[in-house]
């Protein structure tokens, strides 16, 4: 069931028992129907003497059944509270977790084109509205739906023309809310469209508030927010007011069906059809249905809240994603670290990439601001997939690799990839959460992070906040490149990996470098670093330009130097 065509599956057990728990609901309030006919009616005894004590003893007992029929219609109303929210909560559960599987599918470039405020949307809102669609819209539904049609079939055969009135009220307030559905479903989008503005306005505000603040653009900032906040507030309005009618008809025509079966009724027993007894029973059954009525109202306003927020979703899982754990995907296999770039193009960023990066190498990307080589190195960790062509590690095309395990056998450092909130050690072993003290001890040597655990509070299990805010530039790097080498992976891509460092991380990176025995990707504008190198790969404009030998850039970058000039790399093939 549901508004997006296979968004969620209700399971056929729930249905069934959220049926019979209505059943049941229906007799306990046809058996007070009958009782309280019978208790009213010997109110007013038509016989005396012996007989009429009789009828007065059988009258209480009546009463005291319809306390013990009171206990279970409670009891079964309870349970149909348990039952539907229970269900809705499973299913959103699951819901939630196959969304969180498609983020999980998704490259950073794909998540560049998204609002966050958008995605949170999709994870909170839509899939608590979602939620309450299914256990007070569906299940409710169903539930109210029994219960409605099961007493008032039965009614019909203790007075027709008193049920009937009862059906007339009720078809005549569901109508009127079935004429303000289009609206409702109107401004649910627009005020749904506003609350997605203003939370990426506020997402971004968290994390640019620096930015703010510096470039003095608060009160320009706080205008822009209170102009957002003022159309949420008008749409949520809208939207109250639509609900407001919604319910007000419902909580209406509860009331007037009273009136109505009173009238009808009045008629009855001048007729001489109905006593009074039954009537009264009528009157507060009929009352006693505005619950269900009323529920059905709120069924109705969720579905319009609903349809919305199924259809967000359903359009979140139609975007693009990779499969993570597809059975025709091979986890990745690093032997040599021969890798090959096979005519790359990404689509607005690389064109036509020809490269090959020889086992044990260190090849330094370099070249302009926006020349592409964040991208080519995002290849390599599967944070950017290709347009047209392949890359090829040791034979083996990474598109047709799992993604989590190319994380076990590509160390990657990034300026997209920021610290996580947790201790350093977690942060340390994130790509590894079982590594032993002996590893974690290996990888802080290597990457020479004594020192900065030393500078730290708590050392290694000092707290580290949501992006590393509470550490400065240096630590979050010198921190950022351990966790690049924990499990020793074969292969590193390194992005601009000693921006921000001092000289002492600089000079533990350097050293890290010369040690390593797999092969490396380094993106760097500075030229100690690309002197390192064993190749060097010079882009412009999204193309390879050029191609040097270690030894050739070293030769060019001497002669620049005795000219005293700066080296300037071949910008067109």
């Amino acid at each position: 069931m549901g508004a997006a065509k296979g968004l969620f599956r209700i399971p056929r057990r729930s249905i069934v028992i959220v049926v019979v728990l209505g059943i049941g609901q229906v007799i306990t309030l046809v058996s007070f129907v009958l009782l309280l006919r019978s208790v009213v009616n010997a109110l007013v005894p038509a016989v005396v003497g012996e007989a009429a004590e009789a009828a007065f003893r059988v009258a209480l007992g009546e009463v005291a059944l319809l306390g013990v029929v009171a206990l279970v219609h409670g009891w079964l109303r309870s349970r149909e509270f348990s039952v539907t929210e229970a269900v809705g909560y499973r299913i959103v559960r699951d819901l939630r977790m196959k969304m969180y599987r498609h983020l999980q599918g998704m490259t950073p470039r794909q998540l560049q084109g998204r609002a966050r405020g958008g995605l949170l949307l999709r994870f909170l809102g839509d899939l608590s509205m979602t939620r309450m669609w299914i256990s007070h819209g569906i299940l409710g539904g169903i539930m109210a739906a029994v219960v409605l049609v099961g007493t008032l079939g039965v009614l019909m055969f203790l007075s027709s023309w008193m049920t009937l009135a009862i059906l007339a009220a009720l078809c005549t307030g569901a109508a009127l809310s079935l004429a303000a559905g289009r609206a409702m479903r109107r401004a649910t989008r627009a005020m749904r469209r506003r609350r997605s503005l203003v939370m990426s306005n506020i997402d971004e505000q968290l994390n640019a508030h620096a930015v703010v603040q510096v470039f003095g653009r608060s009160a320009g900032e706080f205008a822009r927010l209170s102009r957002q906040n003022d159309a949420l507030t008008r749409a949520l309005i809208r939207v109250a007011r639509l609900r407001g009618y919604l319910r007000g008809i419902s909580t209406a025509f509860s009331l007037i069906v009273v009136g109505v079966v009173l009238t009808v009724g009045m008629f009855e027993i001048r007729r001489g059809t109905a006593s009074v007894g039954l009537v009264v029973a009528f009157v507060v059954v009929a009352r006693q249905l505005s619950g269900p009525v009323h529920r059905l109202g709120l069924a109705h306003d969720y579905w319009h809240r609903a349809q919305v927020s199924e259809q967000k979703i359903a359009e979140y899982l139609r975007s693009s994603s990779r499969p993570i754990d597809r059975l025709s995907l091979e986890r990745m296999r690093v032997r040599k670290g021969d890798i090959r770039f096979d005519s790359v193009t990404v689509s607005g960023a690389l064109h036509d990439i020809v490269l090959h990066v020889e086992p044990g190498q260190l090849v330094a990307v370099t070249g302009p601001g926006g020349a592409g080589k964040s991208t080519l190195l995002g290849l390599l960790a599967r944070m950017v997939e290709p347009t047209e062509g392949s890359v090829i590690v040791d034979g083996q095309p990474l598109a047709q690799t799992i993604p989590d395990s190319v994380a076990r056998r590509v160390g990657v450092v990034g300026p997209d990839l920021p610290l996580m909130r947790g201790t350093v050690r977690r942060n340390i072993t994130y790509a590894l959460p079982d590594a032993d003290d002996d590893e974690v001890e290996r990888v802080v040597r290597a990457s020479g992070l004594d020192d900065v655990l030393a500078e730290l509070p708590d050392g290694i299990n000092t707290w580290v906040t949501e992006g590393g805010r509470n550490l400065s530039v240096s630590q979050r790097q010198r921190i950022a490149l351990a966790r690049a080498l924990m499990g020793n992976p074969p292969i590193l891509v390194l992005d601009e990996p000693t921006d921000g460092l001092d000289r002492s991380g600089k000079d533990a990176f350097i050293a890290l470098l010369r040690r390593h025995a797999g092969t490396a990707v380094l993106a760097t504008h500075d030229p100690q670093e690309i002197a390192l190198a064993d190749a060097v790969v010079v882009m412009a404009g999204g193309r390879v330009t050029q191609v040097l030998s270690g030894d050739e850039y070293r030769d060019q970058l001497w002669l620049a130097e005795r000219k005293g000039a700066p080296w300037k790399p071949a910008l067109v093939s």
